[in-house]
């Protein structure tokens, strides 16, 4: 199945590449909006900001390595050229969630492939938003508690129920308070965890800049043998897709968030976020973890966390455990609040109604119960709704399509 939705992913990206003739490739242009202040409502800024709470998490700094382990060093070239092909279909979902999202109050706004999708008439933005949610609150968020609990009980004799409490005090803490205080938390957050990481690894990295040429090759060498080419190229694609969530929808949530009313800025800034995501902070984290000699370990009932929190203490000594397990906790905070705003703008298009006491609370129980939930039972789920959640989504683009080229972009 997870061929398939990377098959359906892979021919939608070339597709729509050749339809923006590569314009989806002018960072310039992104960045340039992504400095433009917002009076009112959420700032482009900010929307990239929850967009990007929900990508760095898990899924760059332990899907990515566990996609290593399982799938090998060359599963890393198949993410980058995922990333690539498919950033296109960021730009078009983000584009048609602009173009179709409601207004609410105090200039915000709300829309996401739920709404684009009430275009195609047939009641499949229910059936895009009832799994949303459920791939969110019951998949997507639950790894992120998961993995803080891994990571903080590897270093602190405490029980993961204590832990998962914390997070859901914290969590609680954000959640009740709406959308305004979700974007203010996460656009603080966010840069300032991205930061502290990328130094980080640009100083284990620098370390061994003599070797960097060779890390690279090695990734490409290895796509080609038969474990990457099979093994690797399915995993690869699979939490490149994770990570960067190209494709699912959710960057169209994330621009229609936003008060700017351009389309095509909006677009360009969420395959920023992509890009940001893939190129940067995924592939450093590779890198750190081939750096070391992570080969040596095995591990079963596998998170991937463990591996990333082996390599920095192998590079940085507890120096490096230190600031992988504040950065990792942070991060997957952040997830957990972007990803909560997702679920909650999906529940709200299901009922019409505002109230959303009873997703929460659902949210903080599923986030207290994964703490003690094996991470591959939560991995097989998230895998599952990916495939999902791409499939259902690629085919509204499609047949959506004219939508976002009638107009010369």
């Amino acid at each position: 199945m997870e061929i398939v939705g990377i098959i359906v992913l892979v021919i939608s990206g070339i597709y729509f590449s050749l339809k923006l003739k590569f314009k989806h490739f002018n960072m310039i242009k992104a960045i340039k909006t992504m400095l433009k202040n917002s009076n009112n409502g959420i700032s482009s800024f900010q929307s990239l900001c929850i967009s990007l709470a929900s990508k760095i998490g898990v899924g760059s700094l332990a899907g990515v390595v566990l996609s290593i382990y399982v799938g090998g060093v060359g599963s890393i070239f198949w993410m980058w050229i995922i990333t690539l092909i498919c950033s296109s279909n960021t730009m078009v979902e983000s584009i048609l969630s602009i173009k179709h999202r409601k207004k609410k109050d105090n200039n915000y706004y709300e829309g996401g492939p739920f709404y684009y999708m009430d275009k195609i008439k047939n009641r499949l933005g229910i059936v895009y938003a009832s799994l949303f949610v459920v791939a969110y609150i019951g998949g997507f968020l639950p790894i992120q508690s998961n993995t803080i609990s891994k990571v903080v009980t590897e270093i602190i004799p405490i029980s993961p129920l204590v832990i998962g409490i914390i997070i859901v005090i914290l969590t609680s803490l954000v959640i009740f308070k709406g959308v305004k205080e979700i974007a203010n938390v996460v656009s603080k957050l966010v840069p300032f965890i991205s930061a502290l990481y990328i130094v980080t690894c640009l100083i284990i990295v620098i370390s061994n800049i003599t070797l960097i040429d060779d890390v690279i090759l090695l990734i490409i060498k290895e796509a080609f043998n038969s474990r990457s080419f099979i093994t690797g190229f399915t995993i690869g694609c699979t939490k490149s897709i994770f990570s960067t969530e190209a494709g699912l929808g959710t960057a169209g949530v994330a621009a229609s968030s936003s008060s700017n009313t351009n389309e095509e800025e909006e677009g360009l800034v969420q395959v920023f976020g992509i890009n940001f995501d893939t190129f940067i902070v995924s592939t450093l984290t590779a890198f750190v973890v081939i750096l070391s000699p992570y080969t040596s370990l095995n591990i079963s009932n596998i998170n991937g966390i463990e591996i990333t929190r082996y390599a920095f203490i192998y590079h940085l000594g507890s120096m490096g455990g230190l600031i992988l397990t504040i950065t990792i906790i942070l991060f997957a905070f952040s997830t957990i609040i972007g990803g909560y705003y997702y679920g909650e703008i999906a529940l709200k298009y299901i009922t019409q109604k505002e109230s959303t006491k009873l997703l929460k609370i659902i949210t903080i129980v599923l986030l207290l119960l994964s703490t003690i939930t094996s991470p591959n039972i939560i991995w097989n789920l998230i895998d599952t709704f990916i495939v999902i959640l791409a499939i259902l989504n690629t085919f509204a683009l499609f047949l959506l399509r004219k939508d976002v080229f009638k107009k010369k972009l």
